[in-house]
């Protein structure tokens, strides 16, 4: 939770752009602030002769004027302007405007608090966006195929064309996607040079040709683990020919 007293916006949800005002007796005070989503060097745009009067640090936000400037009209109009540019408004409280050192450095600790929510709530944002993307090494670690050995695996294999065939008969389009995710962590424990992730190319069974494919490259994968090099070159010279 912050500290800052949102009178529209909210502090769950910051639109990055907000006017801070202030009051003075009966007059308000207001500056308009806007946390850059793109942060820069602003150091790279200033001719060299100046280089040396502005900060080295990343320009991550802007406040104008730097200092709260008397607004002309009421607290209810300033509402208005807030609503109609879907602005967040902030309450600063009271200042003198006399004293106009204390008055930017009240705006400039309101701005840096406005400006970390802002960019907190981009990062749990994201870490949220992170967090629902399933973790495939969590599915591998979880999955009934990571114990198995590889003969276990090509067995399974051949019993999910098995499955994939049956659903595709009956439409059970969602069945197919899950059957679809076991092939995947299967071919990402089989060794690489096996080729199963090349039969998620044929998994719909689309062509005249996909299941013979299909089992031209399990038989080459059989091979492979045999090392039975006649058959993989059967194999291989099968799946050329149906491939063109």
């Amino acid at each position: 939770m912050s500290n800052l007293e949102f009178k529209f916006g909210s502090e769950d949800n910051p639109k990055g752009h907000a006017i801070i005002y202030f009051e003075e007796f009966d007059e308000i005070f207001a500056s308009y602030v806007i946390n850059f989503p793109i942060k820069g060097e602003l150091s790279k745009y200033i001719p060299e002769m100046f280089k040396d009067q502005i900060p080295d640090e990343e320009m991550t936000k802007m406040i104008f004027p730097p200092v709260p400037e008397k607004f002309n009209g009421n607290l209810d109009s300033l509402i208005n302007i807030t609503q109609s540019r879907a602005d967040d408004l902030i309450y600063g409280g009271s200042i003198n405007s006399n004293d106009t050192t204390s008055a930017m450095s009240k705006l400039n600790a309101l701005a840096n608090e406005y400006s970390k929510l802002c960019t907190d709530n981009e990062f749990n944002e994201i870490k949220e966006l992170i967090d629902d993307i399933p973790s495939p090494e969590i599915e591998l670690e979880n999955s009934k195929f990571s114990e198995m050995n590889e003969s276990e695996l090509l067995a399974e294999v051949t019993k999910i064309f098995g499955k994939i065939k049956f659903s595709k008969d009956n439409n059970e389009i969602d069945e197919i996607s899950n059957i679809k995710k076991d092939l995947q962590i299967i071919s990402s424990i089989i060794p690489e040079n096996r080729k199963i992730k090349r039969l998620l190319d044929y998994v719909e069974l689309e062509s005249n040709n996909s299941e013979e494919i299909i089992s031209a490259y399990i038989s080459r994968a059989y091979g492979l683990m045999n090392e039975d090099y006649i058959m993989v070159k059967e194999q291989e010279d099968l799946i050329k020919k149906l491939e063109n």
